[in-house]
């Protein structure tokens, strides 16, 4: 796996095929990954520098109560970067359903049903003295559901008992988790 660098899109955000928008996304593009973050604003890409521990006794990082909220701000220097001239940016739908795919033998808790989340690839592009272009790499759903098959996997349909019984299960779960 390695390191990896993050980028967020400020002036709008980018979706998974369903129209759900994306926090943020994982890079190794960038010479040397290392953890940095990266932001992407009117087509320019800045780097945050900053942000240790030190930085609170610099006034950098500060504690504030904002009703019944403790909130952590914490300001970086900006850097321009000149990114390459593509960068593949990945993350995961956490909205959509997953795909679920029968496996033998059970797994962790006992299941037999094993989650593939949506991958959301996307290849930027920053031709010089051109806007960036944003292009997507993967599919939706169905486009993972085949790629699975091919594979050779037991991918379950979203009406399958077996499906329907492994959503009702999770779904109970995590019910009595945030009790």
């Amino acid at each position: 796996m390695g390191m990896y660098d993050t980028v967020v899109f400020l002036d709008e955000p980018l979706s998974c095929p369903a129209g759900h928008s994306l926090a943020g996304f994982q890079t190794k593009s960038f010479p040397d990954p290392s953890m940095s973050n990266h932001l992407i604003a009117g087509g320019r890409v800045l780097r945050a520098v900053g942000g240790s521990w030190a930085d609170a006794e610099e006034g950098g990082s500060l504690w504030r109560i904002s009703g019944d909220e403790a909130v952590h701000e914490t300001r970086y220097r900006l850097e321009a970067v000149s990114p390459p001239s593509e960068v593949r940016v990945y993350s995961q739908c956490a909205v959509c359903e997953p795909v679920l795919v029968r496996v033998d033998p059970a797994r962790s808790w006992g299941d037999i049903v094993h989650e593939h989340r949506l991958l959301v690839d996307f290849s930027l592009q920053f031709p010089a003295g051109e806007p960036m272009r944003v292009k997507r790499v993967t599919g939706d759903r169905e486009d993972l559901r085949e790629d699975l098959r091919r594979t050779g996997l037991r991918v379950l349909s979203d009406d399958d008992p077996l499906a329907v019984a492994h959503r009702e299960i999770r779904r109970a779960r995590g019910e009595s988790g945030r009790r």
